[in-house]
């Protein structure tokens, strides 16, 4: 009789694990008017030319920019010491006047701050962040807590548009409530279908750091749609990494992938084109999978909201990717 009650209590716990990783994301609150959002710098010291004339840009959008004390320490290639980022990061979350948090860019150095906090902040603090790149591995560390967040340009380009392009004026709809709707144009390697699931993904290097890890955002028992992007990456490299997407079984929960911008990927005897690369791993996989898609180390890098059910629908006129409301 013992026997059994372990084993039912057992299947219980599975069962509750299982529904924690399945159930929906809170959604941090939209801005408005007057709103206070940190600037943080997790990884790489930024130019401190383009953290002033990045917040200058917050400010023509209302929102009231707060700066962390480190934003612009150095120690080394780092925007200050572990202490000094973790510092930072559990301010920008448990100051209770400050609404979103945006970093200043991206580089190395997030998961060193993300392994000594307590995560516990981000998920009674729920809040929009914004970054990519580095900012992936914090992505995983929200995700993974029950949080949504944005995949989306830093300071750096808004003080280089000034907030002007495109994918700016997406992320400003976005923080004041408007969820996108995102329309590309056909590639001719785009495998068609329509799937529906939860965004994650961003920069493949830092997805697979952390497969293993409790920033593990992919390790989700619902239907994914995985975005993947990267850069400066020889094709063997990014080949490996998918691979290992594969070998760690998440590639097989997954309905619906996004390839997003890869460059300066160099190409070797084997493959010309990233391109090319993909398509031959992903060829016998019968879902939606579309190229191309703006997102990633470049000038159109379209918001991506982790976390947040999606509709991926791949055709032959193009790619629509939308967001539910």
């Amino acid at each position: 009789m013992k026997h059994i009650n372990i084993s039912i209590l057992l299947f219980t716990a599975i069962l509750c694990l299982a529904s924690a990783h399945a159930q929906e994301l809170v959604r941090p609150a939209f801005l408005k008017e007057g709103d206070k959002i940190a600037i943080i710098s997790p990884a790489s010291v930024p130019d401190s030319n383009f953290v002033s004339g990045g917040i200058e840009v917050l400010r023509q959008w209302g929102l009231v920019p707060v700066l962390g004390h480190n934003v612009c320490s150095q120690n080394g290639t780092f925007a200050g010491s572990i202490v000094q980022r973790q510092s930072d990061l559990e301010w920008a979350f448990t100051d209770p006047e400050i609404k979103a948090i945006m970093c200043s860019r991206g580089g190395y150095g997030s998961i060193q701050e993300l392994l000594r906090i307590n995560t516990d902040i981000i998920k009674n603090n729920p809040k929009w962040l914004i970054g990519y790149s580095d900012i992936t591995a914090i992505h995983g560390a929200i995700v993974s807590n029950g949080v949504m967040s944005i995949h989306a340009h830093m300071l750096e380009h808004l003080n280089k548009t000034k907030g002007e392009d495109e994918s700016s004026m997406y992320l400003q709809k976005l923080l004041f409530g408007e969820m996108p709707v995102y329309c590309v144009e056909h590639q001719p390697l785009n495998k068609q279908g329509i799937a529906s699931g939860t965004l994650v993904g961003g920069n493949l290097s830092l997805i697979t750091s952390i497969i293993g890890s409790k920033f593990n955002f992919l390790n989700r028992t619902d239907d994914i749609i995985l975005f993947i992007e990267d850069i400066d990456e020889n094709l063997q490299h990014l080949n490996r990494m998918t691979y290992q997407l594969i070998a760690s079984g998440v590639i097989d929960r997954v309905k619906g992938i996004i390839l997003g911008d890869f460059s300066g990927y160099r190409p070797t005897d084997d493959f010309d084109t990233v391109e090319q690369m993909f398509d031959c791993i992903f060829q016998n996989y019968n879902i939606p999978i579309c190229y191309k898609f703006p997102c990633g180390h470049t000038f159109n890098n379209f918001p991506m909201v982790e976390g947040a059910k999606v509709t991926l629908s791949v055709t032959s006129e193009g790619t629509t990717l939308q967001f539910e409301e």
